[in-house]
């Protein structure tokens, strides 16, 4: 990085995405809060863990292609789950710009090492999770 603007960009990045993550956790958990649950289940129902094991309450039971309906229908899991996503994708557009950085300033070893980190995100979030049961 030749200069500061690359650093700027990426703490702006970095504000951004964390500031609209928590937006989205917080109006999340008070939608749910007021329509006392969310995609189907009561508040109870989430909390309990037997009925949340037994019916398969977990992570995988909010479809990520019903994202921008759930989002559209004013439910707060998918807005807490858009919130999730949106903090989990904030470190990966900051290891992008600085791969993109890296390229113009023709700094090769560190375009390697940022593709490399690239890859092992992207295939321990997209590969690995359709291997475990």
């Amino acid at each position: 990085m030749k200069n500061h603007d690359d650093e700027i960009i990426i703490s702006y990045f970095l504000k951004g995405g964390v500031m609209i993550s928590v937006s989205f956790l917080v109006l999340g958990v008070i939608l749910m809060f007021v329509q006392n649950g969310g995609d189907g289940f009561t508040l109870s129902q989430m909390s309990s863990y037997r009925y949340a094991l037994n019916h398969g309450i977990d992570s995988k039971a909010v479809p990520l292609t019903g994202l921008f309906t759930g989002l559209e229908s004013l439910d707060g899991l998918y807005f807490i789950t858009f919130g999730l996503w949106t903090l989990i994708f904030t470190p990966i557009t900051v290891v992008f710009i600085g791969w993109i950085s890296f390229l113009s300033d023709k700094n090769y070893r560190y375009v390697i090492m940022a593709t490399i980190v690239l890859f092992n995100l992207l295939f321990a979030m997209l590969i690995i999770p359709r291997f475990i049961a």
